[in-house]
């Protein structure tokens, strides 16, 4: 089509062949050819108002939200009452992120225009964007009493009732909406979502395949399958379903990584953890081949190394090898950010007075172990020494648990989404040490420690192996858990504390009321043998003790916590099933519970069982504070090591631990066919666990540690009297 500019109207001479013109234009997203058309109507009085709003309009659709402003005013100047101007200004406000005013515009444009959809939506999502979830779910009940056959505000009233919680309410909304478009790809999409959050997995992934259905080229639906697959356990067909999302972006290094590097939740065997570990090397190598995938943070990444632990490897080098790649892949985002911070100015500032400035930075200080795991040391640091600051990540949950950590500590904050605000807010802190307490558990976490915020970064045990990152200085462990030559295995300086275990664990709010077996529906007379940990802990070798466990003992009753994912609890049970029949045959999986109920649990079990290579860490404390003998077979690293290393510190007196299998077997026969020694166990566990808990000594050898490594670093960081 002709181009206008420079003649009066082209091939049309008449000035609606014109305004026809810019209108293709627009709905063909050619918006400048648009704005050139809408410019010659400007002197036209009776196009004059639809031109300034629609030229407003194109600015906008370009990006460019201020002039685009200044043209609806203009339009709106002329017409306070223009509707297309009033919602394209409000469209301009919520990208300028000015949603009080957007608040404040809204209401009477609805209470005038109550079918404009375009208007509630921007209302509800200033609302969201200003913390005002409930004020938001009232303005959508008003709109569904305006316009009762609205798809999209059904769907918003269940989104939001579904984030606070009431998931049942949110079916029934999405139940009406179904009512209204049988055929509504984004309602099955909704259901599915919130019948994820309800645990209901299956029927989750039911809906999802109604979508996809409905729209096979879904990219969103693939991904949520391929995801909900492997957090169900299903690995090979999640990296199946990854495999589909990656060829639709094929640039995509995470959509890549995530076909490739997916591992059993709960491996089915020793033979399905092997296949999963050689398609994990061979998709590094592919990928560390491909040098034209991009790499974006808002690709939705499983976490790749989590479950490498769960295999009794010494995995160092793979994960300095998994870190290396995603140093490089990252490299274009973490250069940007830093030459954002270079053009605003901002360095490292200097130290703030006397005090060391240390943060600790997690996403789940929250109801969550990691919290249980720290919130000694993060309360007890010496405040005469220390200034402690608690950093949550954005996507970081809050509840009672989090609102009581952040009020011991001199400062809480919480992170922006976008990594270049967070840099900048944590540059601003001033920080002496950042410790990470968890790296591992969720994706991207590599990309702040990349960065640097502080001299100093260190982590510890929340992770009971290396990070493999080479810019976190120091892994902070303990005496007791590390034996000679552990330090080969960590990327860190291993910091080894004069402790036996690295940690403060306070008996503040440890309490529970005995219970019956009865509460646990669990057989009053048989010896009961407890494995309490999560069942992705457990691997398919320690089955083949479990059998020997079970055959040494017919009067022996299995007691295991189910996953919070049924199906991942079914695949367990099925692998008992092959391998050790009798146990199945004689097992209790009891539904997870809350923290006082497991403390009343392990007291009516007679002997907890340690897994093999990643043992129990949080839960010993747990089982100590009620006495309960556990027996161990200590390994060679820190995650096999805890149970033992506590024992001596607690001076047990032939503590149950065996140095082969053999004598994990014997031990196990020999406590539950000795009721008077479990007694004396017991007794010596609750006169002596006093020793493990409130651990003042390891704080103390933390904080020392921490002075001398801020010296350490700021004469190393000072520049030489020869300097020029």
């Amino acid at each position: 089509m002709a181009d206008p500019a420079g003649a009066q109207a082209g091939d049309r001479s008449t000035s609606e062949d014109l305004y026809l013109q810019a209108k293709d234009h627009f709905s063909a997203g050619r918006f400048p050819e648009a704005i050139r058309c809408l410019t010659h109507l400007r002197a036209e009085p009776a196009y004059v108002l639809r031109a300034e709003a629609n030229i407003g309009s194109s600015l906008l659709m370009l990006g460019l939200s201020r002039p685009a402003l200044k043209f609806l005013d203009r339009a709106l100047g002329r017409d306070p009452h223009f509707l297309p101007a009033l919602l394209s200004r409000l469209k301009v406000l919520r990208v300028e992120q000015r949603d009080e005013e957007l608040v404040n515009l809204c209401g009477p444009i609805v209470e005038r225009w109550p079918q404009e959809e375009e208007a509630w939506n921007l209302w509800v999502a200033a609302l969201r964007a200003t913390g005002r979830e409930e004020r938001a779910l009232e303005v959508v009940r008003l709109w569904l009493t305006e316009l009762p056959q609205s798809l999209e505000g059904h769907l918003l009233e269940a989104e939001l009732l579904s984030n606070r919680g009431d998931n049942e309410q949110a079916v029934a909304c999405l139940g009406r909406a179904l009512r209204l478009d049988p055929t509504s790809e984004k309602v099955y999409e909704y259901l599915s979502v919130v019948m994820i959050r309800m645990r209901r997995n299956e029927a989750g992934l039911q809906y999802l395949d109604k979508a996809l259905a409905i729209n096979p080229d879904s990219f969103i639906n693939h991904c949520r399958k391929a995801m909900v697959l492997w957090l169900t356990a299903d690995w090979r067909e999640a990296a199946m379903f990854y495999g589909k999302v990656s060829a639709m972006r094929p640039n995509s290094a995470i959509y890549r990584l995530n076909h490739h590097l997916l591992l059993p939740g709960i491996p089915a065997s020793r033979d399905d953890i092997e296949e999963a570990r050689r398609r994990f090397v061979e998709g590094l190598s592919l990928v560390e081949s491909e040098l034209e995938l991009e790499f974006d943070v808002h690709d939705e990444a499983i976490p790749h190394t989590f479950e490498l632990a769960y295999h009794n490897r010494d995995d160092r080098r793979l994960l300095e090898r998994y870190i290396d790649l995603m140093r490089r892949l990252a490299g274009p985002l973490l250069q940007e950010i830093r030459q954002r911070q270079a053009a605003e100015g901002q360095a490292l500032p200097t130290p703030r007075g006397k005090k060391l400035r240390i943060g600790f930075l997690s996403q789940f200080f929250s109801g969550h172990s990691n919290t249980i795991a720290f919130s000694g040391l993060i309360r007890h640091l010496d405040r005469e020494r220390f200034e402690v600051l608690l950093i949550h990540k954005s996507n970081s949950k809050r509840d009672a648990v989090r609102d009581g950590l952040d009020a011991v500590c001199d400062r809480a904050l919480q992170l922006p989404p976008e990594f270049a605000d967070a840099y900048t807010m944590l540059l601003s802190e001033g920080l002496d040490i950042l410790f990470f307490t968890d790296l591992g558990m969720a994706s991207y976490e590599y990309i702040m420690p990349f960065l640097r915020t502080a001299p100093i970064q260190m982590t510890g045990w929340g992770i009971p192996h290396t990070s493999g990152i080479r810019e976190i200085d120091y892994y902070i462990s303990a005496a007791g858990l590390e034996p000679a030559g552990s330090e080969e295995s960590y990327t860190e300086t291993l910091v080894r504390l004069p402790v036996g275990l690295p940690c403060h664990f306070e008996t503040t709010d440890l309490n529970f009321t005995p219970l019956p077996r009865d509460y646990f529906f669990l057989p009053p007379g048989d010896t009961l043998v407890g494995c309490l940990q999560g069942l992705h802990k457990l691997h398919p070798d320690f089955d083949l003790l479990l059998e020997k466990i079970a055959r040494a003992n017919p009067q022996v009753a299995f007691v295991f916590v189910e996953d919070s994912i049924p199906s991942r609890t079914q695949l367990f049970l099925e692998r008992l099933s092959r391998n050790a029949p009798s146990v199945r045959e004689r097992c209790i999986p009891l539904a997870c519970m809350g923290r006082l109920e497991y403390h009343s649990l392990c007291n009516c079990i007679n002997v907890l069982l340690d897994p093999i290579y990643y043992g129990s860490g949080i839960t010993f404390f747990e089982a100590s504070f009620v006495g309960t003998p556990i027996v161990t077979l200590e390994g060679t690293n820190l995650r096999s090591r805890v149970v033992a290393s506590g024992y001596r510190e607690m001076g047990i007196d032939n503590p149950p631990i065996a140095a082969s299998e053999e004598e994990y077997v014997s031990l196990v026969t020999a406590l539950c066919n000795d009721p008077e020694r479990r007694r004396n166990l017991k007794a010596s566990i609750l006169a002596n666990n006093h020793r493990v808990f409130d651990r003042m000594d390891y704080i103390r050898h933390f904080e020392d540690f921490c002075l001398k490594a801020v010296i350490t670093q700021r004469q190393q960081a000072a520049p030489s009297r020869a300097d020029p």
